[in-house]
């Protein structure tokens, strides 16, 4: 072989392998970038679904799959359609663990006994609400009644 067909070799291989590097790196600069970006998202999802154990009863199944659903719908909205559920889990979960003592203090968790005691206060609302009205309705009539009889 001489040394024209030895370089040209040469250069076909590199010129066949440069797309497949060029994937590959790609491919790890992604997942590097999503790395990245896992950690403060998974940190906003546990602290909204933590505000929202304030206002309404959540268990912590439930918690951790709104959670959850928070990271996968901002991956979706930075261009991340495939994402790995058990990944973004263990994102999750790691921040929890992380922040729990400070959330408990700043977002206090609404007991189930204390979400069925704003339901029935809000259903008694409800309830006054609605006789008002009709109390109202009934003065109403009664005042239309005396001013036809006249």
């Amino acid at each position: 072989m001489d040394v024209q067909n030895i370089s040209d070799l040469v250069i076909a291989i590199a010129v066949a392998a440069v797309p497949a590097i060029g994937a590959y790196i790609v491919k790890i600069l992604k997942a590097n970038k999503f790395v990245a970006i896992l950690g403060p998202l998974a940190h906003d999802a546990v602290v909204a679904a933590q505000k929202l154990g304030v206002v309404s009863y959540l268990e912590g199944e439930a918690k951790k799959s709104k959670a959850v659903e928070f990271v996968i719908s901002a991956l979706a909205k930075l261009g991340f359609k495939k994402a790995d559920l058990t990944t973004i889990q263990n994102a999750v979960e790691d921040e929890y663990a992380k922040a729990i003592a400070s959330l408990d203090v700043t977002y206090p968790q609404m007991t189930e006994v204390q979400e069925q005691a704003t339901q029935s206060a809000m259903a008694a609302k409800v309830k006054a609400d609605a006789l008002a009205v009709a109390k109202q309705a009934v003065i109403d009539a009664q005042a239309k009644v005396a001013e036809l009889s006249k």
